[in-house]
């Protein structure tokens, strides 16, 4: 989920009316979203931080060797087929699933709508277009981690393993003051709060602010990392009931990936885990939808559905959204006459705070149908 609303997300009530037709109950003895070995690869992020490794012991996708051509092709063809479809998921999921309720489609219309308006005067006023990609950057460690809370719990619930009261606060400050302290050093050291080329761009530094704030979010954030470690590890003392292990690597991960700089490192959370894990999600969420519509029941992984027709041109759509929105849409502005740095900028802005406006919107676990599909 390109960004699984919010740190309440097992808290939300739905935005439209909950259908009382139980959705099938097999699939949520299924411990996984797919498999065991594709969800730490692709949720977890264990394709992140094997390309992250390759690139530790001096392979680079710019170089001439074999090694370097293979890394090369990983990257780009994960770019295209998963870091630029995960975007048109949300698109599929808003006006193709049942689920989605007619006031949520008005809503990521009208947003749309007023995106487009600020695109336009941004393409011609600097500082618009500044503003703009200043509140993508801040929204989209936001997202980052809303969406690893989402799928913590539903690992959890997936798992059977139900958060005391103290455990899931800790849970939810620990990643709330990871999201401040990011936020917060982006304002206070120009290290991290100006890019150099933002896609052609310069992105200036705003502030500093005082360091303090920043300091005491960290400080809280470790606090309350080893208070949750010691809470989770006294449960299994006292009960032998263990916090799931792909829980415990998506908040490694996302804790690495935000923390890092808008470096290499970054680009590769970017894609393999934050944009895939978020393609996983919506795909298996979509073929269990479809399955419930048909009258059938999946039982145990969804990834055998994968080589099925509806599959793969669910997956074909998304892919040709995204090449669409990425690359034809930029470059058919560019050839006319729209300045390359500016249109590429505020394409990212504006696609990207529509996607984390729609997917806030969409994923509402209270939501009973919207729960058995996920689960």
């Amino acid at each position: 989920m390109h960004g699984t609303a919010d740190f309440n997300f097992a808290e939300q009530k739905g935005l439209g009316q909950v259908a009382s037709e139980p959705a099938p109950q097999t699939s949520q003895k299924h411990p996984w979203i797919l498999t065991p070995a594709l969800d730490y690869l692709f949720c977890c992020g264990g394709l992140m931080w094997l390309l992250a490794g390759v690139e530790a012991l001096g392979v680079k996708p710019d170089g001439q060797s074999y090694q370097s051509i293979i890394l090369a092709g990983i990257l780009f063809w994960g770019s295209l087929l998963i870091g630029e479809a995960h975007g048109p998921a949300t698109l599929v999921r808003v006006f193709k699933s049942s689920t989605t309720p007619k006031s949520v489609r008005i809503a990521v219309i009208a947003w749309g709508v007023l995106l487009i308006v600020a695109a336009y005067f941004g393409l011609t006023n600097t500082t618009i277009a500044q503003l703009m990609t200043k509140i993508t950057l801040v929204w989209v460690i936001q997202h980052y981690i809303a969406q690893t809370f989402g799928i913590i719990m539903i690992y959890c619930m997936k798992r059977h393993y139900s958060l005391s009261k103290l455990e899931r606060g800790l849970l939810q400050w620990q990643l709330r003051l990871l999201l401040f302290f990011v936020i917060l050093r982006m304002f206070t050291l120009p290290a991290f709060g100006h890019l150099d080329n933002l896609l052609g761009a310069e992105v200036p530094f705003w502030g500093p602010l005082p360091f303090w704030p920043m300091y005491l979010a960290l400080v809280g954030f470790t606090f309350c990392t080893v208070g949750l470690i010691i809470a989770l590890s006294w449960r299994f003392l006292r009960t032998k009931e263990i916090f799931p292990l792909p829980a415990i690597f998506t908040i490694v991960s996302v804790a690495a990936i935000t923390m890092s700089q808008r470096d290499a490192f970054f680009l590769l959370g970017l894609t393999f885990y934050h944009s895939s894990q978020y393609l996983a999600v919506t795909y298996a969420y979509f073929v269990k939808e479809r399955a419930k519509e048909h009258g059938q029941e999946l039982k145990g992984s969804v990834a055998k559905e994968f080589l099925k027709a509806h599959s793969l041109g669910y997956l074909f759509i998304v892919v040709l959204l995204g090449m669409f929105m990425t690359k034809g849409l930029p470059q058919g502005m560019i050839r006319n006459g729209v300045p390359e740095s500016i249109c590429l900028t505020m394409l990212w802005a504006c696609l990207n705070m529509h996607h984390f406006f729609a997917d806030a919107l969409i994923w509402r676990i209270r939501d009973k149908e919207v729960r058995e599909l996920l689960l």
